[in-house]
């Protein structure tokens, strides 16, 4: 985190010197290291690291702050007094036009939080005499440790605080590294830098606010003193930093709703637990969940694998929705990032095998989460949240549509990353086994855990979990890699696409010569089938030997005989036997006896089936807002950002700094997104009726029976009464297709239509939902347990909410006359 005085920003930035090779030494290519200062003046071999130095004034504005720890000095009384003087000897100047100010985000701290700020800062200070040190946190220089290193001649990594050499000139084009066993011989070269004054990082200063060097960066002291002197200090509008005021959207408000409804349970139940007072019991503060990227993106099939499989009919590839989910946490004062997860979406409109498919591809965090306590159960409580954020997110895939999850449970080799750039080394790196189960006592925040989807089966969010091997292996027939669901970059794809290619003729004719009766009912046509079946084979034996590590989750259920989903009709199941799930058709081919609903266990145990009539989504559309962001593309283009701007999480302080700037280009990037709508005059502009918020790029809540009524989500969850009026999100209009609200208010209006619909002798009805609605209408007419029927259930809800807003006293929509009574005896 260096920093310069102010005499040194018109001067070059000191270059690594690459020096005259010496006589004895080979001319071809000299490999020299890269030295850091030293404060005693001796120049002693360098580690791999990296000064955070000002740069030149002449680069451009993207490099203008990215790596710079540092902030330029208040001016000098001497400086102060000279500029006096100038100003006496010409009355005639006019008067200088006041620095803008507003580029820290200090400034719209509390005295509190300024106060909270500064003693973080002073934790584990220790004290520096004659060296220049940063009037907030007392530290002299502190480095950015230099992004991952690879040796060019051995291709292993460079490891951290380790010597490494650099050649004189690039080669081909390029800079190369060679570590210390590679070549053992180096020279020592000179690189200073000033004094310093204050951190940049410190500071919480944001250069990108300031590209073009006119404001004035006023320290937290000055703040702190300005604000205890009760001056009328000029207020600036910073709430567009903070993590809050991104853009929401219907799944991060339900995961955002769903985590604060499970986290006041969970300190019910520690209170009660512990027979503490449920105030006496911490929670976590300031919690914003967003997400940040969300488009369409297809994955496309290897050509050759492609091929291979094309009497199959296998696509060639699949389009999916790409998403990016950002947990913050404000920590005194500041938004800090604190959990991200990136997930894949195969709609109902992909085709096989990666239909209604969900792909977790990663997961990451840093240890920051507060308060460190355990919950009831003796997990942590960062655990906790972020278990429910993933069983919010598999609830709410369950709801949309989807039918299947997928994991590989792959821990980041040590010093890797997998999102979050430079975690805090005191945050261990989970084993594999460690990341599949989630121990209490062991705590990594990279994938599914089994406790997690333990807890998803416990709240009937998840059916089942299993594993690769065990879905498409263990099956006697019909083995086929047309089976597999195809992601970039999995496992069991890359591997697939590897043993392919090693497949040799001699294989494939021993495969082509065995019985009928080895193969297990697999027929051979031709090289391909045998091809195919050899493929097979050998990933199984590969796939077998860590098959825990690829999980399987069904979020609904999936027949036992024919492993597919039962989207529709009945479902037979056994009460006794856990696993037994029959789609209607498997259960119509088994049955004994017409009419009679058994299986036979074992051969001679007879039980009874139970049924339930299976209705999923006909389509897993997505109606949620497309955010578009350059940045979070994907895993390794966000990484490579903030290793460019040197957006570390290795220490809070670091981690307050680079949330900050990550909030700060997510702004500007929505900003520009706006504005460039606005300009194809496509986006209608859309206010909050109560705080007149712009809620145009965001949800927002209307009413049933005021369409004109609207609510952000602040005003909608900060009053009690909004949310008894039975408003429903909307998702904005964008790209100039209209306001689209969710499932209920649809549902609404095809009841109404159905109520009064006849259908014509032509046909049936076109209207959307129309006979879905009917069959409800016609459902609650015969079902004899309608108390315990989810589906009337629901269905009475819906008359219900229709009811509350319904005017017509004379209305023939069925139970509603009933439900106005019981709000009239309410007083509602």
């Amino acid at each position: 985190d260096a920093n310069i005085n102010k005499e040194c920003l018109g001067s070059k930035r000191s270059n690594y010197h690459l020096g005259v090779p010496d006589d004895d030494e080979d001319e071809d290519v000299v490999f020299l290291r890269e030295t850091l200062p030293s404060e005693s003046g001796h120049h002693c071999p360098s580690k791999r690291q990296r000064v955070e130095a000002h740069p030149p004034p002449d680069q451009d504005d993207e490099t203008l702050g990215s790596g710079m720890d540092v902030v330029e000095p208040m001016e000098t009384d001497e400086h102060t007094k000279r500029e006096g003087e100038a100003n006496n000897a010409d009355t005639t100047m006019p008067l200088e036009k006041p620095k803008k100010r507003d580029v820290s985000l200090v400034e719209r701290f509390t005295e509190e939080e300024i106060e909270m700020h500064l003693k973080s800062l002073h934790e584990g200070r220790v004290e520096l005499k004659d060296i220049e040190t940063c009037q907030l946190c007392g530290e002299s220089q502190l480095l950015f440790p230099a992004p991952p290193l690879y040796c060019s001649l051995c291709n292993c990594r460079i490891q951290d605080e380790s010597l490494y050499y650099i050649p004189e000139e690039t080669i081909s084009g390029a800079q190369h590294q060679i570590c210390s066993p590679c070549y053992d011989h180096c020279r020592r070269q000179k690189f200073t830098l000033s004094g310093v004054d204050i951190h940049q990082i410190c500071g919480l200063y944001n250069p990108e606010k300031d590209t073009d060097k006119t404001s004035d960066y006023i320290c937290p002291y000055c703040l702190l003193e300005e604000s205890r002197s009760n001056n009328n200090v000029e207020v600036h509008d910073n709430t567009d930093l903070e993590a809050k005021d991104l853009p929401e959207t219907i799944l991060s408000h339900f995961i955002e709703r769903r985590l604060t409804r499970r986290l006041k349970e969970e300190r019910r139940q520690t209170a009660e637990a512990t027979g503490m007072s449920i105030d006496d019991v911490s929670v976590p503060d300031d919690l914003t969940l967003r997400v940040v990227f969300s488009a369409d993106k297809s994955t496309h099939v290897n050509k050759t694998f492609a091929d291979f499989l094309h009497n199959e009919h296998y696509p060639s590839e699949f389009p999916y929705r790409s998403k990016v989910i950002l947990l913050f946490q404000k920590i005194e004062g500041v938004d800090v990032c604190i959990f991200a997860l990136l997930v894949q979406e195969f709609g109902s409109e992909c085709s096989q095998p990666n239909k209604r498919s969900v792909y977790i591809s990663y997961l990451d965090s840093v240890k920051y989460f507060r308060p460190e306590r355990v919950t009831f159960s003796g997990e942590a409580l960062r655990t906790f949240v972020y278990h429910e954020i993933l069983i919010g997110y598999l609830e709410y895939c369950k709801f949309r549509g989807f039918t299947t999850g997928y994991i590989w449970a792959c821990p980041p080799q040590k010093g890797e990353d997998f999102v979050m750039y430079s975690h805090p080394k005191t945050q261990q790196t989970p084993s594999t086994k460690k990341l599949r189960e989630w121990s209490v006592s062991f705590l990594p925040f990279y994938v599914w855990y089994v406790s997690m989807l333990d807890k998803a089966k416990e709240q009937s969010v998840v059916t089942n979990v299993t594993n690769l091997y065990d879905r498409f292996f263990v099956p006697t027939c019909n083995i086929t890699a047309a089976r597999l669901p195809y992601f970039e970059g999995s496992f069991w794809s890359s591997s697939a696409e590897l043993l392919m290619s090693q497949e040799t003729e001699s294989e494939v004719e021993n495969v082509k010569s065995l019985s009928r009766r080895a193969l297990k009912g697999n027929k051979i046509k031709d090289s391909n089938d045998a091809k195919n079946i050899l493929l097979m084979r050998k990933l199984g034996i590969r796939i077998s030997n860590q098959k825990e590590d690829l999980i399987v989750v069904d979020l609904h259920y999936t027949c036992t005989r024919c492993s597919e989903t039962i989207l529709s009709g009945l479902r037979l199941f056994c009460k006794k036997c856990k696993n037994l799930q029959l789609c209607q058709r498997c259960h119509d081919l088994e049955e004994e006896l017409p009419g009679e609903h058994t299986h036979t266990m074992n051969g001679e145990e007879k039980h009874s089936l139970s049924q339930a009539t299976m209705n999923i989504q006909s389509t897993t559309e997505d109606n949620d807002v497309i955010l578009g962001n350059n940045t979070f593309e994907s895993r390794q283009m966000f990484l490579s950002f903030s290793q460019k701007h040197n957006y570390r999480f290795d220490t809070l302080r670091r981690a307050k700094n680079s949330s900050m700037m990550i909030l700060h280009h997510l702004h500007t990037s929505n900003k520009l997104h706006q504005s460039q709508i606005s300009s194809g005059a496509l986006l209608q502009v859309v206010t909050c009726t109560a705080c007149q918020k712009d809620v145009s790029t965001t949800i927002y809540y209307t009413s049933l029976c005021c369409p004109s009524y609207r609510a952000c989500t602040s005003c909608y969850s900060n009053s009690k009464y909004l949310r008894l009026r039975h408003l429903f999100p909307v998702v904005p209009c964008i790209h100039g297709i209209p306001p689209r609200t969710v499932v209920t208010m649809e549902i609404l209006e095809a009841l109404l239509h159905a109520h009064a619909c006849r259908p014509t002798a032509a046909g049936s009805c076109s209207y959307p939902k129309c006979s879905v609605a009917k069959i409800l209408f016609n459902h609650t007419e015969v079902c004899e347990k309608q108390r315990a029927c989810r589906t009337c259930t629901h269905f009475a809800m819906v008359i219900r909410i229709h009811a509350y807003h319904c005017q017509d006293p004379n209305c023939s929509i069925p139970r509603c006359s009933c439900a106005k009574e019981q709000f009239a005896m309410r007083g509602l």
